[in-house]
């Protein structure tokens, strides 16, 4: 059996829990900034996330609460992480370093935003914790809220409130210090100059109390690591990614550019389709995201996600060319024969004409035979010439019918008589 001293029993009743062996080492004379090899931490950071009588104990007896662990974490990053308010606070009270970085650039802050612990951001803020500092991958901590793996929406948008009050705060603070300096002799003599001095920095200074840019270069991330996709994110995009609904629309209501882009020239709206969610995609085309966007490579929002319903809810309309019509519109062969029954009608109307001409002519010189008292230029009538024709269409008509009956009857008459 393994043999383990009292600093090893130590560490392990803080970190189970076992109050009362971990008091009877503390007055055994323990050292309680003793590290263990094993796990490479202090005992202060095993009972940050456990009970607090124990860790209340262990920085009685002189615990050092800005020790690292070998991640470069203090006992504050761990209580942050846990979400234990009440270890957080009395670590606080013990005068813990409140922005201290660990290997990654994170200060328990990010801790507190990245896995949903509000009331401990809330605490930490108050304590002066800068919701300004980046890690190491160039993210401000309103970036790992945004990135959070917690669905607990109302959480996410109470810490999204806190960053932005506190940001919005340091704004306000950076513009009294700039606007708040002595005034000029010149000018103190004038009291009219010195009110509207006045009221210029009070009007500066209420407009940027809601008006953080949170489209600024500033507030993008900015890694050094080309591979890394989310290197220049801001936080919509960051929002739209990990699929964060609420504070997707939270930040468009604050005026976020809907259309801002990554270093690829990605929008909001290709990461929300090429994550599939088909909820934010709807959220940013209300906010009038364009499905006409093109990154790079010429790709647009449709292209990009493996879901059928969004690649038929973002695909473009195909632009048609305007056609003018010049009227019907007929093939070659058509044309021909159009032209073809063309002449024909008019050769056909030209045939009548020129048989009714003739008609004409020889019904007007029968009229003249059976009249010859009439002179044909001598202006008549129309009605008795039109009466004495058809008078005369009417017998050729009938003796026509005669010669046929004869045909039938008798073919010889009818020869005899023609």
């Amino acid at each position: 059996m393994r043999y383990i001293s009292k600093q090893e029993q130590f560490w392990i009743a803080c970190s189970f829990g076992r109050e009362g062996a971990a008091k009877r080492l503390i007055e055994a004379g323990v050292d309680v900034n003793w590290r263990s090899y094993v796990y490479e931490c202090y005992p202060i950071h095993v009972c940050s996330q456990g009970k607090p009588s124990i860790l209340q104990m262990v920085i009685r007896a002189g615990a050092d609460v800005n020790a690292l662990d070998s991640a470069g974490n203090t006992a504050l990053h761990h209580a942050a992480m846990s979400g234990n308010e009440i270890n957080t606070q009395m670590l606080l009270s013990a005068g813990v370093n409140v922005d201290i970085v660990n290997k990654n650039g994170w200060t328990p802050l990010f801790n507190a935003v990245y896995w949903n612990h509000p009331s401990i951001a809330e605490m930490l803020l108050a304590n002066g914790s800068s919701p300004f500092l980046k890690n190491k991958n160039g993210r401000i901590p309103l970036h790992e809220l945004c990135r959070t793996k917690s669905k607990d929406s109302v959480r996410i948008l109470k810490n999204f409130e806190l960053l932005l009050q506190c940001m919005n705060k340091y704004k306000r603070e950076a513009l009294i210090s700039i606007t708040d300096c002595k005034p000029d002799p010149i000018t103190t003599t004038n009291s009219t100059t010195i009110d509207d001095n006045l009221n210029l920095n009070e009007t500066i200074i209420d407009n940027c109390g809601t008006s953080i840019d949170l489209d600024n270069m500033s507030l993008r991330a900015c890694s050094h690591n080309d591979l890394d996709s989310e290197a220049d994110f801001t936080p919509l995009l960051f929002a739209c990614y990990h699929g964060h609904l609420e504070l997707v629309k939270a930040l468009l209501d604050r005026g976020v550019n809907v259309s801002v882009t990554d270093k690829n020239h990605w929008t909001a709206l290709h990461w929300a389709a090429q994550q599939c969610h088909a909820d934010i995609v709807e959220v940013l085309l209300d906010y009038g995201a364009s499905i006409y966007a093109k990154d790079l490579r010429g790709c647009m929002p449709y292209a990009v996600t493996n879901d059928i319903g969004l690649q038929e809810c973002l695909s473009p309309d195909i632009d048609y060319p305007n056609i003018i019509s010049n009227g019907h519109v007929t093939t070659d062969e058509e044309d021909d024969d159009d032209k073809d029954n063309h002449n024909n009608d008019m050769n056909d109307i030209d045939r009548k004409e020129e048989v009714s001409k003739i008609k004409s002519s020889s019904l007007q010189l029968q009229l003249l035979q059976s009249h010859p008292q009439m002179n044909i230029n001598d202006t008549l009538d129309s009605s008795m010439i039109t009466k004495q024709l058809n008078l005369m269409e009417l017998s050729l008509i009938e003796n026509h019918m005669e010669i046929s009956t004869a045909e039938i009857a008798s073919p010889e008459i009818y020869i005899s008589t023609v």
